[in-house]
């Protein structure tokens, strides 16, 4: 009983700084949620810059654009390497988790410029090498009342995250993802205090392939559970020291939020949906292991 007294208060002591951090955070992220925009031109330059800008609205923590490009895709308005970017540069949680670490600031940075890169080398390879004759539907050929149906379409789908609560005042939204990320975060805290404390560090670092070129593997395939909770249980890992560096990429590669989900929702071909997952795996991995022997 007194060890898992112990467990409790060591996580508590290890992660209570993290609140205001992660307040202040979802205050900024939900700021830029609510703030009015023309979707319109966000949507244009989606298939005028194609995988560029796909990467740069990927790296907003906010898992409504992985939704919004796999809507879009679904409906042939964007490539495929326009999806790609997004879901590459897509990181859920991982952004305000990391923020609110201080000792992270630097590999947050460091990490989302790789995600960057990433994403826009890999979007036009896709396009311009692997498939080069795709046809989308231009905005600027649809119908005004249609194309005006598709965005307020798109931008209800993408404003349907179960994390997010716009239905009350930021203040109080924030206020709420902040403590259901921390609630999980000092829960996954314990339970790997736990884990560490009856089966020791060393068995679950060989548990963990920790130090094995396999950890990115294994940790690319966690990375497609589409919940939160895994780019959670990730960053909370490679703050423990148990993750590489090219671990977390790879897991955080493949987690593209709620965007398969999408993809299967609405009844896109699987074979197409595969060969997405497949690419994301194999550059997650290949990344991943670059990664972990070199850093």
């Amino acid at each position: 009983m007194d060890f898992f007294i112990d467990c409790i208060l060591d996580a508590w002591h290890d992660t209570w700084l993290m609140l205001p951090l992660l307040y202040i955070a979802y205050l900024v992220i939900e700021y830029f949620e609510r703030k009015d925009s023309k979707d319109d031109k966000l949507f244009f330059a989606l298939q005028k810059y194609g995988p560029l800008v796909g990467a740069l609205i990927g790296l907003i923590p906010q898992c409504g654009f992985s939704i919004l490009g796999a809507m879009l895709f679904v409906q042939g308005n964007i490539t495929i390497g326009t999806l790609l970017a997004v879901f590459i540069a897509t990181s859920d949680e991982a952004v305000p988790i990391l923020l609110a670490e201080p000792a992270l600031f630097s590999t947050l940075i460091f990490l989302l410029l790789c995600k960057f890169i990433l994403a826009v080398a890999v979007g036009f390879f896709v396009d311009h090498v692997l498939f080069r004759h795709q046809k989308i539907l231009r905005f600027e050929d649809l119908p005004e009342e249609e194309d005006e149906e598709v965005f307020e379409e798109d931008e209800n789908n993408a404003s349907a995250c179960p994390c997010c609560y716009p239905e009350y005042p930021m203040a109080l939204s924030a206020l709420i993802r902040t403590i259901k990320i921390f609630a999980f975060v000092f829960l996954t805290t314990i339970a790997f205090n736990l884990l560490i404390g009856w089966i020791g560090e060393a068995t679950l670092s060989q548990f963990l392939l920790t130090g094995s070129l396999f950890q990115p593997v294994l940790a690319a395939f966690f990375g497609f559970i589409p919940n939160c909770a895994a780019t959670v249980i990730l960053c909370q890992l490679f703050a423990l020291g148990q993750l590489s560096f090219g671990s977390l990429l790879a897991g955080l590669i493949t987690n593209a939020g709620l965007g398969f989900l999408v993809l299967f929702q609405y009844g896109e071909n699987k074979k197409t949906i595969a060969k997405i997952a497949f690419l994301l795996w194999i550059v997650a991995v290949v990344c991943g292991v670059a990664f972990h022997l070199f850093t």
